[in-house]
Formats: C-alpha cells, sequence, structure tokens
C-alpha cells in the first residue's frame, strides 16, 4: 500500500502538544533535557513509541507518518523532536527481541535511549554476556528507563566474527539504573536533547535481551520491520530537519510582517530580495519533504508487495534524506540572512532553528556520505557498504 493520508491521532496531538512545548523552550535550552513534565506527557502520549509494534500496543506508523509527527514536535522544538526521533527508532527494535523481553522493556510505556556506535565490549558467557565500555550521544538518557548500548562480542578474551568476516556487534539493553551518565553534552545546538555520555562496568545482559546490530530477524510479519533499518532511522533523522526548517521559515513570516530594517520605508515582507529568498527557503523545504515521501513509499510497496528494496530503491533512500539535510540546511540559512540582525537575538526562534539545523547535519545518518552512496549506485558500482 502507498502512504495513507495521515489521520493518525497521533499527529493531532503532537500538534495539541505545540504551544506547550514552545513555552518550555527556555527551560529545554538551559536544562540541557527535557523538563521531566514535559518528558512525561510525550511518554504518557505515546510519543516515544511510534514504531512499537501493535502486537505489544504500539502504533505501528507507517513511515510517512511517523515523519509527519517528528516534524510536528521538531517544529515546535528540535530538541523534543530529535528526542521523540531517537525513541521511535530504538522502538523499531521491539520487533527482533523475544516477546518477553520486549515486553519488559517498551511495556507500559518504557523509553529506550542509547547509541548504536559499537564502542563496547560483551564478553560472551553462559547465557549471556558481561558488557563494558563508554558511549556517546545517548539522546534523552534522562527520561529513559533502558539504554541500548552497541558491542563488539568478545569470546575468550578476542573479538568475535560473523560469518561475513565483520566484528559480531549485539545492541544489549541494559536497565537506566545500570549505567552511570557522564555530564558531557556541552554544544551549540539540540541542547536540550541531554545528548549525554554513558559508561557501565562488568553489567551482566541476559541473552534475551541482546540482538545482533543492524541484523535482526524480525519475529514480526509487518512490512515495517522488514524494512532496512538504516533506511528508516535516516528518514527518522530527516523527519527533524524538516520540522526546524518549518519552524525557521514561519519565524520569517512572522518577523517580515513586523520588521522595518533601518532606512526602508517598508516593511521587510514589501522588501523584493525578502520576497526572493523566502520563496527559494519554501521550495527547499516542499521539494526536500516531496523527494523524501517519494522515496518512503517506493520503497515501502515494494516490501508489501513482497520483493525485497531493489539496491536502486535503498539508494534513493540515502539521496531524500541527505538532500533533505542539505536543503533544509539551505532554507534555515536563507532565513538568518533575510532576517538580518534580528535572527541572532534569542528571543526569537531564528536563532535556535540556526544552531540546532546545523547540529543535526553534522550527523553520520545525514551528512554529505549519503550522496556518495547514492552516486556509487547510480554509477552502477557497489555501494560501498553492506549497511545502508
Amino acid at each position: 500500500m502507498s502512504q495513507p493520508q495521515n489521520t493518525d491521532p497521533l499527529l493531532q496531538v503532537a500538534r495539541d502538544l505545540a504551544p506547550e512545548i514552545i513555552a518550555a523552550r527556555d527551560e529545554i535550552e538551559r536544562g540541557r533535557r527535557l523538563p521531566a513534565s514535559l518528558a512525561d506527557r510525550l511518554r504518557a502520549e505515546g510519543l516515544f513509541q511510534l514504531w512499537l509494534p501493535r502486537a505489544l500496543g504500539g502504533p505501528e506508523l507507517h513511515p510517512a507518518e511517523f515523519l509527519s509527527i517528528v516534524e510536528a514536535l521538531a517544529t515546535a522544538d528540535g530538541a523534543v523532536g530529535w528526542c521523540a526521533t531517537n525513541a521511535g527508532v530504538f522502538s523499531l527494535l521491539a520487533g527482533g527481541l523475544p516477546e518477553r523481553s520486549a515486553q519488559e522493556i517498551f511495556g507500559n510505556r518504557g523509553v529506550v535511549a542509547g547509541s548504536v556506535n559499537p564502542t563496547g565490549k560483551a564478553d560472551a558467557i553462559a547465557g549471556g554476556f558481561r558488557v563494558s565500555g563508554r558511549w556517546g550521544y545517548a539522546s534523552g538518557i534522562d527520561h529513559a528507563d533502558w539504554i541500548l548500548a552497541n558491542c563488539i562480542i568478545h569470546e575468550d578474551g578476542k573479538p568475535r566474527r560473523a560469518a561475513s568476516g565483520a566484528p559480531d556487534m549485539r545492541f544489549t539493553f541494559l536497565p537506566r539504573a545500570a549505567v552511570e551518565v557522564l555530564d558531557t553534552w556541552h554544544v551549540s545546538g539540540l541542547l536540550g536533547t541531554g545528548s549525554h555520555d554513558f559508561e557501565v562496568a562488568d553489567v551482566l545482559v541476559p541473552e534475551e535481551f541482546a540482538i545482533p546490530a543492524f541484523a535482526a530477524v524480525p519475529r514480526l510479519p509487518g512490512t515495517l520491520y522488514r524494512m532496512p533499518p538504516i533506511s528508516l532511522f535516516c528518514v527518522a533523522l530527516a523527519s527533524v530537519v524538516l520540522g526546524i526548517a518549518r519552524a525557521a521559515v514561519n519565524a520569517l513570516v512572522t518577523l517580515a510582517a513586523a520588521k522595518t530594517p533601518m532606512g526602508s520605508p517598508v516593511t521587510l515582507r514589501d522588501k523584493p530580495i525578502a520576497q526572493l529568498q523566502m520563496a527559494r527557503a519554501e521550495a527547499l523545504v516542499r521539494a526536500a519533504r516531496a523527494h523524501l515521501i517519494e522515496a518512503i513509499n517506493t520503497q515501502w510497496n515494494e516490501i508489501a508487495a513482497g520483493t525485497p528494496p531493489a539496491l536502486q530503491t535503498r539508494a534513493s533512500i540515502r539521496l531524500a534524506t541527505s538532500f533533505c539535510a542539505e536543503a533544509c540546511s539551505g532554507a534555515v540559512d536563507l532565513v538568518h540572512a533575510t532576517a538580518g540582525g534580528s535572527a541572532i537575538q534569542e528571543t526569537l526562534p531564528i536563532a535556535r532553528c540556526f544552531r540546532d539545523i546545523h547540529a543535526a547535519t553534522q550527523h553520520i545518518g545525514l551528512n554529505a556520505g549519503g550522496f556518495e552512496l547514492a552516486g556509487r549506485v547510480l554509477f552502477g558500482l557497489d555501494p560501498g557498504t553492506p549497511r545502508f
């Protein structure tokens, strides 16, 4: 099936929450985390579990529905959208976990934060693993219940290899109380995500709380769980930058109606250069969104029809998400330049959008590497990586 008309009640919930999120923006930035009351509200509304299976009481959303909801949250505040998208991606992993452990982790609106970067070690023991290591960029860790830590499996003191020859990696799930959070998130953008480092030392993880990283075989039949995880991960990240860019464009509309630039006889919106830049910014955001939706639907339809996604289809997702990052960043830059000196005022949202978009697009899932990968496939070459 193609993209449904998005009438999911969660989208309306996200839109209804916008005034509350906007009112909390300054608190979000000062605290470098989501306020507990706001995080609790997002949890209670199910906005941290957008890809949780229906079998576990989740919405199991079509990726285009996921995009619209995260986009709405990120339009209100980039950090809120980022936390929702990360938790939503981790809820997807419930489709690869044994049912009992999935229920323990995600039941009662459980929230997962963590890192997919394999900077930890898991020593294989009878019935599970002993996990140690340090990981970075654990967005939303302050309001999480469980922590995902990607580890390279060690056996007899040596790294274990998968059948492909690559390191054998596992996503391990640990209770929040088992990890130490390190206050490392001192950054220029997406301050409110609280993306701190964390570390653990010799924590026992039962085998049923670990799944192969990037390669878990889904136990559920839905189309969502047969989509390439990297495709979904990049789509989720791109959803945030769409929201941030939309917030910036909206802010310029408001500013331009009220501001009369120094020495000008007319308001900013009446100046031809502002009209030109506004139209260019709007076109970039619309083009990015349309391109991404098209790529999502193409991949979804292939999989729903029982066909594994073609190489070109998977590359198209990476092309669309990298273009989305570039186009939305460009749109925010246009807004920032057009707003003049007003753009640096912390009382206006443009400064925050500028910082947030340039933080978000530094992520490996959105950077220019996606263009290179897509270009290789367009030239008929191997993509250069097994995970895309």
